[in-house]
């Protein structure tokens, strides 16, 4: 039967259809096939006694709606600030939305260096916003008067990822406070997913610089990616304006169980963070450094590297089950690996080892 060409499809907004795809290679990651360095996920799940909570927490609270309780308070002792500055998210990409979409106007500009984390350029695109800002120069050094100087009148928000992700480059307290002195009027939002590993925030601002705006995510160090929980740190009266636009139980129940006994007994978590960074970075570095690698070092779980050929580093890694991130323009000369525990770490080094004999 001929096709019924005048049906028409179903007409979506402008700054829909004309956006393009943010379509991270998300299938096929077995974990049990493949060895998962392409999306900095934590190298191991947490304490089983944790994930047996968490079937038991099911058996009795699935058919019902999200109880929250005290878990604002023990968020806020973990952060150091009070409950009313907090707002939990599902997962950090949700308070991204959530912020554009309480502050953007369609035709208003966001300022970011780039490259950066690309949930930023895919929200602003939904809302008709441009997103822009200076390149990281070939060092990956953060742009920082050349992030100030390309501010202009069609700016409403200004965003620093510290580390970037993904270049790792960090953002000094220095540079953040001077922006938000320099753009009292401009909010500065401030992603801190790795914060974790770095130590380094820019909580103690909050109370000086009302247009100060803090992500963080359960995601990395905390071991909690499938679980989808963030949160954003900010002054009350912003936390309100994102109370108005979300939904009532966006966070379910099992994240903030399971983010609650993180919290209680972060050793475990802290070991892995400790391993990866004083055992497992060091190791790698050596290695690349013997190898004569050319590697990108920074205080996260991740790195940059640039190998001869990056395309056929990364089929050749894959084809012997390890799985690494492609970088695309301007950083398409590099890919991106998580760190692992160190055998797994060895296992990479052996492979990596094979490919540059080839």
């Amino acid at each position: 039967m001929p096709e019924d060409n005048s049906r028409q499809n179903i007409k979506v907004r402008e700054a829909i259809s004309s956006m393009g795809f943010y379509d991270p290679p998300l299938e096929n990651r077995n974990p049990e096939e493949y060895i998962l360095m392409d999306f900095n996920e934590p190298p191991l799940p947490p304490p089983p006694e944790v994930v047996e909570n968490i079937a038991e927490l099911l058996k009795n609270r699935i058919h019902a709606y999200p109880i929250y309780g005290d878990f604002l308070e023990k968020l806020g002792e973990y952060v150091g600030v009070p409950n009313k500055s907090l707002l939990l998210t599902n997962g950090s990409d949700q308070g991204i939305d959530l912020i554009l979409r309480c502050l953007l106007e369609k035709g208003d500009e966001v300022k970011m260096a780039q490259p950066g984390f690309p949930m930023f350029r895919q929200i602003t695109g939904t809302l008709g916003c441009a997103i822009d800002g200076p390149q990281f120069s070939r060092d990956f050094r953060f742009p920082h008067q050349e992030l100030k100087d390309s501010v202009n009148s069609k700016t409403r928000l200004i965003v620093v990822i510290n580390p970037n992700n993904p270049t790792g480059t960090a953002v000094s307290l220095e540079q953040i406070e001077d922006l938000l002195k320099t753009f009292p009027y401009i909010p500065v939002l401030v992603d801190e997913a790795y914060y974790e590993f770095t130590g380094e925030t820019c909580v103690s601002l909050l109370s000086s610089y009302p247009n100060l705006i803090i992500i963080r995510t359960f995601s990395k160090a905390l071991g909690m990616p499938s679980l989808r929980l963030g949160y954003v740190i900010a002054r009350p009266d912003f936390i309100k304006h994102l109370q108005k636009i979300r939904g009532p139980y966006d966070v379910n129940v099992v994240a903030v169980f399971a983010a609650r006994e993180q919290l209680k007994n972060p050793e475990h978590w802290q070991r892995i963070v400790k391993h990866l960074l004083e055992e497992s970075k060091p190791a790698l570095e050596k290695y690349f450094d013997q190898h004569q690698v050319k590697y990108y070092s920074n205080k996260t779980n991740f790195m940059l590297v640039e190998p001869p050929d990056p395309v056929a580093a990364c089929k050749y890694l894959k084809e012997n089950k390890i799985l690494v991130r492609p970088m695309g323009p301007p950083i398409s000369h590099t890919f991106r690996m998580s760190l692992r525990m160190m055998p797994e770490m060895q296992r990479f080094m052996e492979v990596y080892s094979r490919f540059l004999d080839t």
